[in-house]
């Protein structure tokens, strides 16, 4: 194989760690880092439920993205209620159902 195949086969297996591993390594140490405030706020039941600003992950607006590196929490969070994990009140309030996670595949640390 000359150097330009080298460079090419390179070049793909750093697009395919760009586009697929590194996110979705992020994302699952996202996930950790949503669980682990749930935890810290004490937000296990729909009695001690918080707000999405009380626990601090409202999603950036526009220019905040532009000027940050990309937040996973957010998307973390989306995950999280798809799953039923975190469960939202009729008052828009979340809480993290800690039976629902143990039941999930979601690695702790």
């Amino acid at each position: 194989m000359d150097t330009t195949g080298l460079f090419i086969l390179f070049l793909v297996i750093l697009a395919i760690l760009g586009f697929w591993v590194l996110p979705r390594i992020r994302i699952k140490r996202a996930v950790n880092q949503v669980v682990a405030i749930f935890e810290r706020n004490s937000a296990l039941d729909v009695r001690s439920a918080k707000t999405i600003d009380e626990l601090g992950l409202r999603p950036p607006t526009f220019m905040e993205g532009m000027l940050r590196m990309r937040d996973f929490k957010p998307y973390a969070l989306q995950i999280l209620m798809r799953t039923e994990v975190v469960r939202q009140t009729d008052g828009g309030r979340l809480y993290l159902l800690q039976d629902k996670l143990a039941a999930t595949n979601v690695e702790r640390r």
